[in-house]
């Protein structure tokens, strides 16, 4: 593992040396000369920490940040002096880089009865707080928080986009966005997230980020950001009620825990590029990013931002204490609840099974707008300053589209890649066999009444992957069909009903008729709104 931890170039430069020189500082292309220096008056606002870390990252005269080998060569120390830490490589990045899993479990092993946590770091590879908290994590919970793991298991992700990392850039190799890559699953990097999600199951999900201090804040408004942490939890439609209720008890026990150690917290928020644009949004409501996918899988998903991009090293500690304060306040909240998570989760996941073929269901939501005050630093004084904003709210959302429910989709059978696609989120897809045909299904067609080009959006605009979508208006209209044999059904009577649904109906930007992954002729997807007689819906994937 260790020896692939370098890239081609680094191991041809390198090859007389040893793992240790590929892991010396220096390795992480981070360019100290592009920080943003705040005014004296700002920075002494943000102390930091009396908790010392020993992570890579925390090393004596440091001036970068870890590297991906170090990440290696600290979690295999790790596993070596504890039998409670496993590592796992889940996946490779586009450069070939391993993606490690540290997974934490009790004396008797990882254990499926208890509630799982799973921790993301550095999706993002301009933002190394997660990445570095998510080592000192690993390290505690090792350790002197040991015990905890008789009632929790603890996932680990280091780095979830390594080359990002490692050349201190904000999105993938070939300049995609890991974090609106969840559904579509294009990078290898999600697909490494997605493979241990249907492995691991997590009841829980934190992901670790950092957001922009300076920048575009100071272009509009004059003023720096003031929130030590910004904290958001899965928005989007469909998304089940119980799971809406009980994600609100770990964001409570995040913002208590930052809190706790002095530090202000508020909802998360960002704004367009767009200097003439003062709008000041939540977070996304797509069914693209972890977050909001995390919460169709009925995971407790919540999305923690720190006050780190564009700051270098400054408040290091103090952004790292944030992370590690909340996911351990995230992680006693599950060891508390146990058995009542695991019983919600699994009642969540039936109740949505079981609105297959009744009511409606929503295609497309937008956040609410409203006014509100957000606290901020004046750029030149550091004075705070009370600013009211035009704000899109990501709690209560409007509704854009709906359409009734199916009793699931009919999809042809030369539409294999998007088959593979939903079976790697976990979805079951049926092959029909020749005892499912010869008999009329009861569907509804897709009409499609207008078409046009577009980008990917989120809250901050279009989303600059480079990749062109359908724009599409449709219609159904109500038939019956004879599947041929070969071809596959996917009932909605199961729990991630919500991601077929994205995945299936065309007229959403996320889905695979958008991108491109499929077909929306009557051949290749229909709606199916009564299954023929003596059909039964196969349990096998």
């Amino acid at each position: 593992m260790r020896n692939h931890s370098c890239t081609s170039l680094q191991r041809l430069a390198l090859a007389a040396t040893t793992f240790a020189a590929c892991a010396a500082p220096g390795w992480a292309q981070f360019d100290a000369t592009k920080v943003v220096l705040e005014p004296e008056a700002i920075a002494r606002q943000f102390p930091d920490p009396a908790q010392a870390y020993q992570t890579p990252g925390f090393a004596p005269g440091r001036k970068d940040f870890t590297s991906h080998a170090e990440v290696f060569g600290f979690i295999d120390e790790l596993a070596r002096q504890s039998a409670r830490v496993a590592i796992e490589t889940m996946g490779r990045s586009q450069e070939g880089r391993a993606m490690a899993l540290v997974v934490l479990s009790g004396t008797r092993g990882f254990n499926p009865a208890l509630p799982t946590v799973m921790l993301l770091g550095q999706q993002h590879g301009n933002e190394p707080a997660g990445g570095e908290a998510a080592l000192a994590l690993a390290q505690i919970l090792a350790t002197q928080r040991s015990a905890l793991l008789e009632k929790v298991n603890v996932l680990i992700v280091p780095r979830a986009n390594p080359d990002g990392a490692e050349h201190f850039r904000r999105v993938t190799a070939n300049g995609v966005d890991v974090n609106r890559d969840h559904l579509l699953l294009r990078t290898p990097e999600a697909l490494a997230i997605a493979s241990a999600v249907r492995r691991y199951k997590p009841a829980v999900t934190l992901d670790m980020h950092e957001f922009t201090v300076a920048g575009r804040w100071v272009e509009k408004f004059g003023a720096m950001m003031r929130y030590d942490a910004l904290l958001q939890a899965a928005s989007v439609g469909n998304l089940n009620p119980t799971i809406r209720l009980v994600q609100d008890r770990y964001l409570a026990a995040a913002r208590s825990a930052i809190e706790a150690e002095g530090q202000q917290v508020s909802d998360y928020h960002t704004t367009s590029p767009d200097p003439k644009n003062k709008t000041v949004a939540m977070g996304g409501v797509n069914v693209d990013t972890g977050r909001n996918v995390g919460g169709l899988h009925d995971s407790v998903s919540i999305l923690l931002e720190t006050r780190g991009v564009g700051l270098g090293r400054a408040h290091l500690a103090r952004r790292v204490q944030a992370h590690v304060a909340a996911a351990m306040g995230v992680i006693e909240q599950a060891a508390q609840d146990g058995a009542s998570l695991m019983r919600a989760r699994a009642e969540a996941g039936a109740a949505n099974a079981d609105q297959a073929c009744r009511g409606d269901m929503t295609l497309v939501v937008r956040q609410t707008p409203q006014r509100r005050s957000l606290s901020f630093l004046d750029a030149q004084t550091g004075e705070v300053r009370e600013i009211d904003v035009d704000w899109r709210s990501s709690l209560q959302l409007e509704k854009v589209r709906e359409r009734a429910r199916p009793c699931g989709y009919l999809i042809g059978a030369e539409q294999k890649e998007a088959v593979e696609q939903l079976r790697l989120l976990g979805v079951k897809v049926q092959a029909l066999s020749r005892a499912s045909t010869g008999k009329q299904w009861g569907v509804e067609n897709y009409v499609v009444e207008a078409e046009s080009s577009g980008q990917r959006e989120d809250a901050r605009g279009a989303i600059a992957d480079g990749q062109g979508i359908r724009l599409l208006t449709v219609r159904t209209e109500p038939g019956q069909a004879l599947p041929v044999r070969g071809s596959f059904y996917v009932s909605m009577r199961q729990p991630q009903a919500g991601l077929i649904s994205a995945a299936l109906e065309p007229d959403s930007q996320n889905s695979f008729v958008a991108n491109r992954i499929m077909a929306v002729d009557p051949v290749q997807l229909r709606r199916v709104t009564r299954l023929p007689a003596g059909f039964t819906v196969d349990r096998e994937r």
